[in-house]
Protein backbone atom coordinates (compact mmCIF):
# COMPACT_ATOMS: atom_id res chain seq x y z
CA UNK A 1 0.00 0.00 0.00
CA UNK A 2 1.16 3.59 -0.51
CA UNK A 3 2.59 5.51 2.43
CA UNK A 4 -0.57 7.65 2.49
CA UNK A 5 -2.67 4.54 3.15
CA UNK A 6 -0.17 3.20 5.69
CA UNK A 7 -0.72 6.33 7.76
CA UNK A 8 -4.26 5.11 8.44
CA UNK A 9 -2.84 2.04 10.20
CA UNK A 10 -1.90 1.84 13.85
CA UNK A 11 1.64 1.75 15.25
CA UNK A 12 3.10 -1.73 15.55
CA UNK A 13 2.22 -3.43 18.82
CA UNK A 14 5.10 -5.85 18.43
CA UNK A 15 7.54 -2.93 18.22
CA UNK A 16 6.24 -1.81 21.61
CA UNK A 17 6.66 -5.30 23.04
CA UNK A 18 10.23 -5.50 21.75
CA UNK A 19 11.14 -2.22 23.49
CA UNK A 20 9.52 -3.44 26.72
CA UNK A 21 11.34 -6.77 26.53
CA UNK A 22 14.70 -5.03 26.11
CA UNK A 23 14.01 -2.66 28.99
CA UNK A 24 12.84 -5.42 31.32
CA UNK A 25 15.83 -7.61 30.46
CA UNK A 26 18.34 -4.87 31.26
CA UNK A 27 16.69 -4.16 34.60
CA UNK A 28 16.38 -7.75 35.79
CA UNK A 29 18.95 -10.01 34.07
CA UNK A 30 21.98 -11.01 36.12
CA UNK A 31 24.09 -11.18 32.95
CA UNK A 32 22.34 -9.27 30.14
CA UNK A 33 22.96 -10.63 26.67
CA UNK A 34 22.01 -7.24 25.22
CA UNK A 35 22.06 -3.85 26.92
CA UNK A 36 19.65 -1.18 25.66
CA UNK A 37 19.51 1.60 28.23
CA UNK A 38 17.22 3.68 25.99
CA UNK A 39 14.57 1.00 25.48
CA UNK A 40 12.53 2.31 28.42
CA UNK A 41 12.26 5.68 26.64
CA UNK A 42 10.66 3.94 23.67
CA UNK A 43 7.93 2.43 25.85
CA UNK A 44 4.52 4.01 26.32
CA UNK A 45 2.93 4.94 29.67
CA UNK A 46 1.53 1.43 30.26
CA UNK A 47 4.88 -0.32 29.93
CA UNK A 48 6.78 2.34 31.85
CA UNK A 49 4.34 1.88 34.72
CA UNK A 50 4.63 -1.90 34.57
CA UNK A 51 8.42 -1.85 34.42
CA UNK A 52 8.61 0.52 37.41
CA UNK A 53 7.14 -2.15 39.68
CA UNK A 54 8.38 -5.69 40.21
CA UNK A 55 4.89 -6.71 41.30
CA UNK A 56 3.24 -5.31 38.18
CA UNK A 57 5.95 -6.86 36.00
CA UNK A 58 5.28 -10.25 37.54
CA UNK A 59 1.53 -9.90 37.07
CA UNK A 60 1.88 -8.92 33.40
CA UNK A 61 4.49 -11.59 32.67
CA UNK A 62 2.41 -14.29 34.32
CA UNK A 63 -0.80 -13.04 32.72
CA UNK A 64 -0.79 -11.02 29.50
CA UNK A 65 2.61 -12.26 28.31
CA UNK A 66 2.52 -15.79 29.68
CA UNK A 67 2.14 -17.37 26.24
CA UNK A 68 4.96 -15.42 24.59
CA UNK A 69 7.39 -14.93 27.47
CA UNK A 70 9.59 -17.88 26.30
CA UNK A 71 10.24 -16.12 22.98
CA UNK A 72 11.82 -13.04 24.59
CA UNK A 73 15.31 -14.61 24.26
CA UNK A 74 14.82 -14.43 20.48
CA UNK A 75 14.34 -10.65 20.67
CA UNK A 76 17.47 -10.20 22.76
CA UNK A 77 19.73 -12.67 20.98
CA UNK A 78 19.02 -11.37 17.48
CA UNK A 79 19.86 -7.85 18.69
CA UNK A 80 23.19 -9.07 20.09
CA UNK A 81 23.96 -11.03 16.92
CA UNK A 82 23.09 -8.04 14.72
CA UNK A 83 25.30 -5.56 16.52
CA UNK A 84 28.19 -8.01 16.53
CA UNK A 85 27.86 -8.23 12.75
CA UNK A 86 27.66 -4.44 12.37
CA UNK A 87 30.74 -3.88 14.53
CA UNK A 88 32.73 -6.41 12.48
CA UNK A 89 31.56 -4.83 9.21
CA UNK A 90 32.55 -1.32 10.33
CA UNK A 91 36.05 -2.58 11.05
CA UNK A 92 36.10 -3.70 7.42
CA UNK A 93 34.97 -0.30 6.11
CA UNK A 94 31.15 -0.39 6.25
CA UNK A 95 29.65 3.09 5.68
CA UNK A 96 25.93 2.46 5.06
CA UNK A 97 23.54 0.66 7.41
CA UNK A 98 19.86 0.12 6.60
CA UNK A 99 17.45 -0.96 9.35
CA UNK A 100 14.37 -2.44 7.70
CA UNK A 101 11.32 -2.51 9.95
CA UNK A 102 13.18 -0.37 12.49
CA UNK A 103 10.32 -0.21 14.99
CA UNK A 104 11.61 1.45 18.16
CA UNK A 105 15.25 0.54 17.48
CA UNK A 106 17.73 2.67 19.44
CA UNK A 107 20.99 1.76 17.67
CA UNK A 108 21.70 5.25 16.30
CA UNK A 109 21.02 6.84 19.68
CA UNK A 110 23.05 4.35 21.71
CA UNK A 111 26.02 3.63 19.47
CA UNK A 112 27.43 7.12 19.08
CA UNK A 113 30.84 5.45 18.96
CA UNK A 114 29.88 3.96 15.60
CA UNK A 115 27.70 6.68 14.13
CA UNK A 116 30.64 8.86 13.03
CA UNK A 117 31.40 6.25 10.40
CA UNK A 118 27.88 5.42 9.24
CA UNK A 119 24.97 6.71 7.21
CA UNK A 120 21.92 5.02 8.74
CA UNK A 121 18.52 4.57 7.08
CA UNK A 122 15.60 3.54 9.30
CA UNK A 123 12.65 2.13 7.35
CA UNK A 124 9.18 1.46 8.73
CA UNK A 125 5.47 2.13 8.33
CA UNK A 126 4.48 5.73 8.96
CA UNK A 127 2.45 5.23 12.19
CA UNK A 128 5.21 3.24 13.90
CA UNK A 129 7.92 5.67 12.86
CA UNK A 130 5.91 8.73 13.88
CA UNK A 131 5.27 7.21 17.32
CA UNK A 132 8.98 6.52 17.77
CA UNK A 133 9.93 10.09 16.86
CA UNK A 134 7.32 11.41 19.28
CA UNK A 135 8.72 9.26 22.09
CA UNK A 136 12.20 10.52 21.30
CA UNK A 137 10.99 14.12 21.60
CA UNK A 138 9.17 13.36 24.87
CA UNK A 139 12.35 11.81 26.29
CA UNK A 140 14.48 14.75 25.15
CA UNK A 141 16.40 12.61 22.66
CA UNK A 142 17.39 14.47 19.51
CA UNK A 143 17.61 12.94 16.07
CA UNK A 144 21.14 11.61 15.66
CA UNK A 145 23.25 13.05 12.87
CA UNK A 146 23.54 10.73 9.91
CA UNK A 147 20.12 9.09 10.26
CA UNK A 148 17.34 9.26 7.70
CA UNK A 149 13.86 8.15 8.73
CA UNK A 150 12.02 6.66 5.75
CA UNK A 151 8.32 5.79 5.81
CA UNK A 152 7.44 2.82 3.59
CA UNK A 153 5.63 -0.49 3.20
CA UNK A 154 7.68 -3.26 1.57
CA UNK A 155 4.53 -5.19 0.75
CA UNK A 156 3.76 -2.38 -1.70
CA UNK A 157 7.16 -0.95 -2.68
CA UNK A 158 10.47 -2.56 -3.54
CA UNK A 159 13.42 -1.91 -1.26
CA UNK A 160 15.41 -0.14 -3.96
CA UNK A 161 12.49 2.18 -4.74
CA UNK A 162 12.27 3.14 -1.08
CA UNK A 163 16.01 3.75 -0.80
CA UNK A 164 16.19 5.67 -4.07
CA UNK A 165 13.89 8.35 -2.71
CA UNK A 166 15.88 8.45 0.54
CA UNK A 167 19.17 9.35 -1.12
CA UNK A 168 20.82 5.96 -0.59
CA UNK A 169 24.02 5.32 -2.59
CA UNK A 170 23.68 1.97 -4.37
CA UNK A 171 27.31 2.19 -5.50
CA UNK A 172 28.59 1.69 -1.96
CA UNK A 173 28.22 -1.62 -0.07
CA UNK A 174 25.69 -1.62 2.73
CA UNK A 175 24.49 -3.80 5.56
CA UNK A 176 20.75 -4.42 5.87
CA UNK A 177 19.28 -5.32 9.26
CA UNK A 178 15.99 -7.13 8.81
CA UNK A 179 15.15 -8.53 12.22
CA UNK A 180 11.61 -9.16 13.40
CA UNK A 181 10.17 -8.65 9.93
CA UNK A 182 10.33 -11.59 7.53
CA UNK A 183 7.61 -13.71 9.15
CA UNK A 184 5.14 -10.83 8.84
CA UNK A 185 5.64 -10.73 5.06
CA UNK A 186 4.50 -13.02 2.27
CA UNK A 187 7.16 -15.30 0.80
CA UNK A 188 7.11 -13.42 -2.52
CA UNK A 189 7.87 -10.13 -0.76
CA UNK A 190 10.75 -11.73 1.16
CA UNK A 191 12.29 -13.22 -1.97
CA UNK A 192 11.88 -9.94 -3.86
CA UNK A 193 13.65 -7.99 -1.11
CA UNK A 194 16.50 -10.49 -0.83
CA UNK A 195 16.88 -10.59 -4.61
CA UNK A 196 16.86 -6.80 -4.75
CA UNK A 197 19.73 -6.58 -2.27
CA UNK A 198 21.71 -9.21 -4.17
CA UNK A 199 21.20 -7.76 -7.64
CA UNK A 200 20.83 -4.01 -7.20
CA UNK A 201 23.08 -3.17 -4.28
CA UNK A 202 26.85 -2.80 -4.50
CA UNK A 203 28.99 -5.96 -4.42
CA UNK A 204 29.81 -7.02 -0.88
CA UNK A 205 26.47 -5.90 0.57
CA UNK A 206 25.09 -7.94 3.47
CA UNK A 207 21.67 -8.76 4.88
CA UNK A 208 20.99 -9.86 8.46
CA UNK A 209 17.65 -11.40 9.36
CA UNK A 210 15.85 -13.83 11.59
CA UNK A 211 13.32 -16.30 10.24
CA UNK A 212 10.55 -18.53 11.48
CA UNK A 213 11.12 -22.24 11.03
CA UNK A 214 8.52 -24.29 9.20
CA UNK A 215 6.13 -25.78 11.78
CA UNK A 216 7.00 -29.31 10.59
CA UNK A 217 10.67 -28.67 11.45
CA UNK A 218 10.04 -27.39 14.99
CA UNK A 219 10.63 -30.04 17.71
CA UNK A 220 7.56 -31.55 19.33
CA UNK A 221 8.42 -29.96 22.66
CA UNK A 222 8.22 -26.47 21.14
CA UNK A 223 5.11 -26.92 19.01
CA UNK A 224 2.84 -25.59 21.74
CA UNK A 225 5.00 -22.47 22.17
CA UNK A 226 4.97 -21.91 18.42
CA UNK A 227 1.17 -22.07 18.31
CA UNK A 228 0.71 -19.83 21.34
CA UNK A 229 2.99 -17.17 19.86
CA UNK A 230 1.31 -17.40 16.46
CA UNK A 231 -2.08 -16.91 18.06
CA UNK A 232 -0.81 -14.03 20.21
CA UNK A 233 0.48 -11.92 17.31
CA UNK A 234 -2.50 -12.80 15.10
CA UNK A 235 -4.94 -11.52 17.73
CA UNK A 236 -3.02 -8.23 17.70
CA UNK A 237 -3.40 -7.83 13.97
CA UNK A 238 0.13 -8.87 12.98
CA UNK A 239 -0.10 -12.54 11.95
CA UNK A 240 2.86 -14.65 10.92
CA UNK A 241 2.68 -15.18 7.16
CA UNK A 242 5.82 -17.09 6.21
CA UNK A 243 8.41 -19.61 7.39
CA UNK A 244 11.41 -21.54 6.06
CA UNK A 245 12.92 -24.99 6.30
CA UNK A 246 16.23 -24.02 7.97
CA UNK A 247 18.23 -26.64 6.07
CA UNK A 248 17.00 -25.32 2.73
CA UNK A 249 17.59 -21.63 3.41
CA UNK A 250 21.28 -21.52 2.34
CA UNK A 251 20.34 -22.98 -1.04
CA UNK A 252 17.59 -20.41 -1.49
CA UNK A 253 20.01 -17.60 -0.71
CA UNK A 254 22.67 -18.99 -3.03
CA UNK A 255 20.13 -19.13 -5.85
CA UNK A 256 19.34 -15.45 -5.21
CA UNK A 257 23.00 -14.45 -5.56
CA UNK A 258 24.52 -14.72 -2.07
CA UNK A 259 27.91 -16.37 -1.57
CA UNK A 260 29.02 -15.85 2.05
CA UNK A 261 26.18 -17.33 4.12
CA UNK A 262 26.10 -17.88 7.88
CA UNK A 263 22.89 -19.68 8.78
CA UNK A 264 22.45 -20.39 12.49
CA UNK A 265 19.59 -22.89 12.60
CA UNK A 266 17.06 -22.41 15.41
CA UNK A 267 18.37 -25.30 17.51
CA UNK A 268 21.95 -23.96 17.31
CA UNK A 269 21.40 -20.32 18.31
CA UNK A 270 21.20 -20.94 22.04
CA UNK A 271 24.40 -22.96 22.23
CA UNK A 272 26.33 -20.19 20.45
CA UNK A 273 25.75 -17.87 23.42
CA UNK A 274 25.17 -20.34 26.26
CA UNK A 275 28.79 -20.31 27.46
CA UNK A 276 28.53 -16.56 28.18
CA UNK A 277 24.91 -16.64 29.30
CA UNK A 278 24.16 -20.08 30.79
CA UNK A 279 20.65 -19.03 31.83
CA UNK A 280 19.72 -18.26 28.20
CA UNK A 281 16.80 -20.47 27.17
CA UNK A 282 16.50 -19.93 23.43
CA UNK A 283 13.47 -21.65 21.86
CA UNK A 284 14.22 -23.62 18.64
CA UNK A 285 11.63 -21.70 16.65
CA UNK A 286 13.58 -18.92 14.91
CA UNK A 287 16.97 -18.96 13.22
CA UNK A 288 19.49 -16.19 12.51
CA UNK A 289 21.18 -15.52 9.20
CA UNK A 290 23.91 -13.33 7.73
CA UNK A 291 24.32 -13.43 3.95
CA UNK A 292 26.66 -11.39 1.77
CA UNK A 293 27.08 -10.99 -1.96
CA UNK A 294 30.42 -11.33 -3.69
CA UNK A 295 32.79 -8.40 -3.35
CA UNK A 296 33.40 -8.63 -7.08
CA UNK A 297 31.15 -7.03 -9.67
CA UNK A 298 29.21 -9.51 -11.84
Amino acid sequence: MPVSEAKNMRPSKTAELVAAARAEHLRNALSPIFEDHLAISMCGPFWRTVLSSRLLSRIVNDGLLRNVRPIVPVILTRARFGEECVEAAIRNGLEQYVIVGAGHETFAMRRTDLMKRLDVYELDLAPTQELKLRRMREAGIGKPDGVRYVQCDLNAESLHEVLDRAGFDEKRPAMFSWFGVTYYLEIDAIRATLAGIATRMAPGSTVLFDYLADPAWIPAGSQSLYQRCANFVARRGEPWLSSFNPTELPGILADLGYEDIENIEPDRVGERYSSQHPDLDYPPIMGLCRASTSTKSP
